[in-house]
């Protein structure tokens, strides 16, 4: 966050109003400007936040669902073993994505609403979505600029254009104070956006996406005080029907990107390659919902018929130098894409916290002790609130339940199915993961001759070679050098292979 990101607030809302058109018809006031600007914005955090059009999603895919083994390349190779990582470019690009296009968008939004008591629910849903926001770009750094980042709305300074970082602890703070404070500020009587894509203007909704999200934040953050409050509180999401979704339409520019991820990898001169940037399911995955007999599998994967194998995930870390991937055998026509329902769906509904999140979050509170609530229960209510959203018969979900999805009260077992839950959303995943090392990832131990096996073992994969954060874009560097040296300074280095907050407390945690 710098000086070069000045061309970013002056351009803002001209940017939001000419990105609307084709998504939403907005209801505008050409005698209010200001409000029909606020209309404009909230369309478009809305729909760039819930969307992930473009490069956050290719991010998503290509690198983040991989390390957390929810899907695979084609051939499951990485070309920097033991994981693919983001380049400069990309770190940078999705530092930019965040800062010059999301947050200073939302922040605009908020300043623009503040001081109109009538514009008070506009105001308090910019604060909750702004966290939204904020959240993953702490999740994925660290200590990052906070409370002075965009300093330049107000003043040009050189503590506005060369912010200071805020610690990860006070943000989570700041926080878990202004969703509390956003969610009771929330007016029924006073009005409300006409085009809300996620809750339809139903502002009870967002008051319980406010508490669900404050939830996930205090347990990510250990706060036990703050998630026993919440729950004392008891105005959660309570049913998928009041899960926050996000719907996709069916016009090229803003359907499914997973839909344009497979339209686009057709190859009509070369059937063969068809299809090899869509991604595959992994084969860690496969394996978890294949030896449960897990409903989901028909959902997430799409069946093969090679060698009697209905499904066939691909192994991730296949080392492609030593032809791990030739001599297990991956192919384009021999593992499973992941599902019709994803790769076939260009007005995909694309949970972004469901219930079933809600679920495991309690879970995993009751089971951690913080709480007196039935750990069983929440999970199993977390399971059955997942398979439900894909239409899973119910006789189907409690045979699972009553089976190989049966409790075995541990938090591994927990986890691994908020992993499940929570396919094709490597950013939560990944946040579990680095907070609880669940599920276990694993991959294979290959003994070759040429590309022949002669021994092979799955094993498990360390939890130290998976990257625990980004590094800072090398802009920060050279542009905010004194609060980048501070900050690195604090957290002890600028590496992949570092931890956040977040992370480094759950590490004293026993679990």
């Amino acid at each position: 966050m710098n000086i070069k990101y000045l061309s970013s607030i002056i351009l803002a809302i001209i940017i939001t109003t000419s990105c609307t058109d084709n998504f939403e018809e907005i209801n505008t006031n050409p005698n209010n400007p200001s409000t029909a600007d606020a209309d404009y914005i909230f369309n478009y955090v809305l729909k760039e936040a819930g969307g992930e059009f473009g490069v956050v999603t290719n991010y998503n895919y290509t690198y983040i669902q991989r390390w957390i083994m929810q899907t695979a390349a084609v051939w499951g190779n990485s070309t920097m073993p033991p994981y693919t990582i983001f380049d400069q470019y990309r770190i940078q690009i999705i530092w930019e994505y965040y800062y010059s296009n999301l947050l200073l968008n939302s922040h605009v939004l908020e300043k623009m609403t503040k001081d109109d008591p009538e514009l008070v629910n506009k105001y308090e849903v910019a604060r909750i979505w702004k966290i939204y926001c904020f959240h993953k770009v702490t999740d994925l750094w660290g200590d990052v600029p906070y409370s002075d980042a965009f300093g330049l709305l107000e003043s040009y300074t050189d503590e506005t254009i060369k912010p200071k970082y805020d610690s990860q602890e006070s943000i989570y703070e700041n926080f878990l104070s202004i969703l509390k404070d956003a969610a009771s500020g929330i007016d029924p009587e006073k009005p409300f956006y006409s085009n809300d894509m996620i809750f339809g203007g139903d502002l009870d909704l967002w008051v319980k996406f406010a508490n669900s999200l404050r939830l996930r934040l205090a347990v990510r953050s250990g706060n036990e005080t703050v998630v026993n409050e919440i729950l004392t509180e008891n105005n959660l999401i309570s049913d998928n029907d009041e899960s926050a979704l996000f719907q996709y339409i069916e016009t090229q520019e803003w359907w499914n990107p997973y839909f344009d991820i497979n339209i686009n990898s057709k190859n009509p001169t070369s059937p063969e390659l068809t299809g090899t940037t869509t991604p595959k399911i992994s084969e860690l995955l496969k394996l978890q919902l294949d030896g449960t007999d897990d409903p989901r599998l028909e959902i997430y994967a799409q069946a093969v018929e090679t060698d009697n194998v209905s499904y066939r995930g691909v192994p991730n870390l296949m080392n492609a130098t030593l032809k791990e991937n030739q001599a297990m055998g991956m192919g384009v026509s021999t593992t499973s894409y992941i599902g019709q329902y994803f790769s076939d769906n260009p007005t995909l509904t694309k949970p972004l916290l469901s219930y079933s999140e809600v679920c495991f979050l309690r879970a995993e509170a009751a089971f951690r002790t913080w709480t007196t609530e039935d750990a069983q229960m929440w999970y199993e209510n977390g399971v059955r609130s997942s398979m439900s959203f894909y239409e899973i018969d119910e006789v189907d979900i409690d045979d699972f339940l009553a089976n190989d999805g049966a409790f075995d009260n541990t938090l591994e077992q927990i986890m691994v199915q908020k992993w499940i839950s929570l396919f094709l959303n490597g950013w939560e995943a990944f946040s579990d993961y680095r907070r609880t090392g669940f599920p276990q990832l694993k991959k294979y131990d290959l003994e070759l001759d040429g590309v022949k096996i002669i021994s092979y073992d799955w094993v498990d994969v360390d939890r130290n070679t998976l990257p625990g954060r980004l590094p800072y874009p090398d802009d920060e560097i050279d542009l905010n050098n004194a609060n980048y040296l501070d900050a690195i300074e604090i957290q002890g280095g600028d590496s992949y292979y570092q931890q956040v907050w977040w992370s480094k407390k759950f590490g004293t945690i026993n679990y």
